[in-house]
């Protein structure tokens, strides 16, 4: 018989309240009944939960469905995902799954199950051994992200290779797709949102005067800033912001939901002079001002650099501190930079200074502690 070697995805880990004993191999196993937690998944129909396998609703119907052997399926795994799960899948992920359980057991530890004319599935320590008949069933499902190691050249083999040759065709256009619909989609955001900056009238108001942690009143561009951070981006508070600068808007959007307003950005390279994100609530959750192009020349790419705060001109490191007091923290990088962190009105600001003149670099405005 021809006996492949099979290594499922692997998104599948042990869940929580997992029970172990041991086979007659003496390898590990769960008990009844498997726990599986997903922290992810990339689409088959076969996972590994080291040293277990569960397979989806439709693969376990075929099983049964079939004549093969070496294999018993158990209805009862408790599957859950973590906080953190993400599919990368198109296909929705399977509510049903069971237990896939290679068998015959193996009489001892070097017996690792490995089948006989009369048997198609078998476990070889966390990978499945595979008949030919079995790995034709199973490429008639997704088993795109598993990998192979054929006993030889064989048809199911060669089938196998295609089925992920396809599916990797696939999944780049369908990457390619979304990327264009993202980038057609910025567009028009950065289009619509540049009409409502030349048809909204420009702030006639003061900024406002705002606290810092130790008391210090400050105002001007940062205290706008701070004003502007948990507003939806056609507030007249963020659409303020983007004023400070001119030039085009550019529209960033990923597809988890996040975006990126840039505006002046600067050529071959991500940084703009004014950056404004938002989360996939549709509202602001941080504000960046740049003031050195990457070369790190000392340019400054903010130009309303001495209306940031008012009353601190020149703005060096020396005549912050001097006007806002002492930071409630000083950090090191290791890119020859330091920031300060203050708390201004309720929002987190670091400044971001070069560690030997102490220039600056970079405002954050409202990114979490």
């Amino acid at each position: 018989m021809t006996l492949h070697t099979l290594s499922p995805e692997a998104t599948g880990a042990v869940g929580p309240g997992a029970q172990w004993t041991e086979d007659s191999s003496g390898a590990n196993t769960q008990t009844e009944a498997l726990r599986c937690e997903f922290a992810g998944w990339l689409g088959d129909d076969l996972v590994s939960v080291n040293p277990d396998f569960v397979v989806s609703g439709t693969l376990a119907d075929a099983l049964r469905a079939s004549d093969l052997t070496g294999f018993e399926l158990r209805t009862d795994p408790v599957i859950t995902k973590s906080s953190e799960f993400v599919s990368e899948s198109s296909t929705d992920f399977p509510d049903r799954w069971e237990r896939l359980v290679p068998n015959p057991e193996p009489t001892t530890a070097s017996d690792d199950r490995e089948p006989t004319e009369e048997t198609d599935f078998a476990r070889q320590g966390s990978d499945l051994f595979v008949s030919e008949r079995a790995l034709a069933l199973l490429n008639d499902h997704r088993i795109t992200h598993a990998r192979l190691t054929p006993a030889g050249d064989s048809p199911e083999a060669t089938r196998f290779t295609r089925n992920q040759d396809h599916a990797d065709e696939a999944a780049r256009a369908e990457a390619v797709a979304e990327f264009s619909a993202l980038k057609e989609s910025g567009a028009k955001e950065a289009a619509r949102i540049t009409a409502v900056l030349e048809s909204a009238p420009a702030p006639t108001s003061a900024p406002p005067t705002m606290n810092t942690q130790n008391k210090r009143k400050i105002s001007g561009d940062l205290t706008r800033v701070v004003a502007a951070v948990g507003k939806p981006i056609d507030d007249e508070k963020v659409l303020a912001v983007l004023r400070f600068v001119d030039g085009p808007i550019a529209v960033h959007e990923s597809d988890d939901g996040w975006r990126d307003y840039d505006r002046n950005r600067i050529d071959g390279s991500q940084l703009s002079a004014v950056n404004v994100v938002l989360a996939p609530n549709a509202q602001v959750k941080f504000i960046q001002f740049n003031f050195r192009n990457p070369t790190g020349d000392a340019t400054a790419v903010y130009p309303r650099i001495g209306e940031l705060i008012t009353g601190v001109d020149p703005f060096t490191r020396e005549t912050v501190l001097d006007h806002l007091g002492e930071p409630e923290g000083t950090t090191p990088t290791r890119q020859n930079t330091i920031f300060d962190t203050y708390r201004i009105g309720r929002q987190r600001v670091l400044f971001y200074w070069d560690a030997d003149d102490h220039s600056p670099q970079t405002i954050v405005v409202g990114r979490k502690a």
